[in-house]
């Protein structure tokens, strides 16, 4: 059991390091899906299955939000880090938390958890600090939320059944504020360029307005 569960928290490391470092945004996406889904098997002993079942949803929901805001705010510049050093990132802050039990860091939830919680909090918190669009952005919060999630379930242990319905929601919920700040900036953008394509043609007018008398005389 002990080793399913290190296999499922590299499953969620590799997952954070595509999400943060993947230069297209569904690829992105199909990353932090990865990591929120595995993230709720992270435990032992495993929640209820109802639990279970409520955070995949919330997964699923919470992907979808993102790839919305990627799309309204029209991402295309691709990762601040890029997927080799966002593996890389990855892959050391998932040896640490290895590192870390072994040496006796005392945790009372699964190995597996630890690893791959300090492997999403490797990868997240650069592009929190340098992110240059509102879905990368969004991306690296939801992925340090859910490493911090990891993180409390390694060091304490399971939570309560409630306790990961409220995270759950609160990672769809993330998503969903991502995805309403992404419409505001594409509409606000969109708004600027009709304000301006529509106040450009008038200096000519103006111009002439002011030359015609010149003209005339």
């Amino acid at each position: 059991m002990t080793w399913l569960l290190v296999a499922a928290g590299a499953v969620v490391a590799l997952g954070a390091g595509v999400a943060i470092g993947a230069r297209g945004s569904r690829t992105a996406t199909g990353g932090t899906l990865v990591v929120l889904v595995f993230s709720p098997f992270l435990a032992d002993p495993l929640p209820a299955s109802p639990v279970l079942a409520f955070r995949i949803v919330a997964a699923v929901l919470a992907a979808f939000l993102l790839l919305l805001a990627a799309r309204r705010a029209g991402d295309d510049e691709g990762s601040p880090l890029g997927l080799a050093a966002a593996l890389a990132a990855a892959a050391a802050g998932f040896a640490v938390g290895l590192g870390a039990t072994a040496v006796g860091l005392p945790a009372f939830g699964p190995t597996g958890a630890l690893a791959a919680g300090l492997a999403c909090l490797a990868v997240a918190i650069p592009p929190v600090l340098r992110a240059g669009s509102p879905f990368r952005l969004g991306t690296a919060l939801v992925v340090l939320l859910d490493g911090a999630l990891l993180l409390r379930s390694a060091l304490v242990g399971t939570p309560p059944g409630l306790e990961m319905l409220v995270a759950g929601m609160a990672l769809a919920c993330l998503a969903g504020a991502v995805a309403a700040l992404a419409g505001s900036a594409a509409t606000a953008g969109s708004e600027g360029t009709v304000a301006a394509s529509a106040a450009g043609p008038r200096l000519p007018v103006a111009t002439d307005a002011i030359r015609s008398p010149r003209r005339g005389a």
